[in-house]
């Protein structure tokens, strides 16, 4: 390891505090640019750049105990390289801690801060030797503080858990842990086939319990390494997301239309094309960048039954009207269910932002319920755990919109409608579910 590979780091740490980049878009076009670096450089600036990014709160409270000079005050590239180093020192063990330390004040040193290397060599052996206990964060009494420096979430995300969930610390607990990828094999033909294949590379799978041809899936090397996926035999989706999709209701023998209005990347659209073999899946979203995304995917799995189109869900299309059998609206939200997986989500988030979602979440039902047959079915879902966005916006579609909740008993598995408040919503939660924080619910349009 030299200090080459950590100055990378740093360079995508200064980019994202002063681009709009989203974060795994930005290391990704890095690791692009530098792919003649082994296997295990390419890892190291990943694993490095995620985990600061996403445990900054955790890293600035760490930094400020053991420094007398505000975090935010300092210089952008010598905040950059305590973050990155205090980092190492806490959540990667087979980095030794001198390294850490040395390569720290060399690269201070080559940026031309060489007035900070005392500073930052300082800072940082104190946290070396006192490591041991400095995660458990004992000496924070306030419970808000505590899961906001523990779990590096801003405290209005905390306050809204605490308030609204019976857990906040499980939930952030699971959000901050290790992700599954979930793999349906959507050619059963071919499922022994591609399970041997899996097998012969070392990749660990696990059914997943009421889930049929669905695997948890670990150690394989990106979606083009896995067996079946570049031969669009096996669909890549949080088994949340596959959730929703089931929550259509759609059987191999329909020959249904169904609107997917905010569709990108596609899962949920792939996954009713390739359930209904006949029938039409519409699958829209705002921009050409989005809809290539679903084309992409379709033309993977081979759909000839999927059209995809750029159209703003907030635009009125006279020509659907009366015309769709099942209207799938995953509609844009916080995020808070997924925000383990995309780190910038809980840092960019504001009440003011929150209040905007959830009225374009109304603007965006009253328009496209209108494309409903009468008897068709709503599929209102979000990848975020509040209520405003969940709970609140079933209760306006029934007050509303010309919609009766319908059961979900009979199309999501048993094991997922546990102690859950109403048959035709559910909230699914990370900590009690294994999956991405997701809520689901299912209506139909009154005759």
């Amino acid at each position: 390891m030299n200090e080459n590979i950590r100055e990378i780091v740093l360079d995508i740490l200064l980019e994202h505090e002063n681009s709009n980049r989203k974060s795994h878009l930005l290391i990704r076009d890095v690791l692009d640019k530098y792919d003649y670096l082994n296997v295990k450089d390419k890892s190291f600036i990943k694993r490095v750049a995620e985990g600061t990014i996403s445990n900054k709160i955790t890293l600035d409270y760490v930094a400020e105990r053991f420094s007398k000079k505000s975090v935010s005050k300092l210089k952008a590239p010598v905040r950059g390289i305590l973050r990155e180093s205090i980092y190492q020192l806490l959540f990667m063990d087979k980095v030794p801690d001198n390294a850490v330390c040395d390569e720290a004040v060399k690269l201070v040193k080559k940026r031309s801060f060489k007035e900070f290397a005392p500073f930052v060599n300082g800072v940082l052996r104190n946290i070396a030797r006192e490591k041991g206990d400095i995660l458990s964060f004992s000496e924070i009494t306030d419970k808000t503080k505590y899961l906001s420096v523990k779990y590096s979430c801003p405290e209005e995300i905390v306050r809204i858990f605490m308030k609204e969930q019976d857990d906040a610390e499980g939930i952030l607990k699971a959000l901050n842990g290790i992700k599954t990828t979930s793999v349906k094999i959507t050619e059963p033909e071919k499922e022994e086939d591609i399970l041997s294949k899996w097998r012969d590379k070392g990749i660990k799978f696990t059914g997943i319990p009421g889930l049929e041809s669905v695997y948890s899936v670990e150690d394989f090397e990106g979606a083009y390494g896995l067996p079946g996926f570049s031969e669009g035999a096996v669909i890549i989706q949080d088994k949340a997301s596959m959730l929703a999709a089931m929550a259509a209701g759609v059987k191999e023998s329909d020959n249904k239309t169904v609107l997917d209005v905010c569709a990108a990347p596609g899962g949920k659209s792939c996954f009713i094309a390739k359930t209904m073999k006949n029938g039409l899946v519409i699958s829209r979203d705002l921009t050409d960048y989005k809809v290539n995304l679903i084309k992409e995917n379709a033309e993977r799995l081979h759909l000839d039954n999927l059209r995809a189109e750029v159209h703003d869900a907030t635009v009125f299309d006279e020509s659907l009207v009366n015309k769709v059998d099942v209207l799938i609206c995953d509609l844009p939200c916080s995020g808070l269910g997924v925000m383990g997986r995309k780190s910038d989500i809980r840092y960019n988030i504001t009440n003011e932002g929150m209040k905007e979602i959830c009225d374009l979440q109304k603007e965006i039902l009253n328009t496209v319920t209108k494309y409903l047959k009468k008897g068709g079915v709503l599929i209102y879902s979000t990848c975020t755990i509040h209520k405003a966005e969940n709970e609140k916006v079933v209760k306006y579609i029934l007050k509303n919109l010309p919609f009766t909740g319908d059961s979900l008993v009979p199309y999501i598995p048993e094991a997922f409608n546990n102690t859950r408040e109403s048959d035709f919503y559910l909230q699914l939660l990370p900590n009690l579910d294994d999956c991405d924080g997701f809520f689901i619910s299912r209506f139909i349009k009154n005759e």
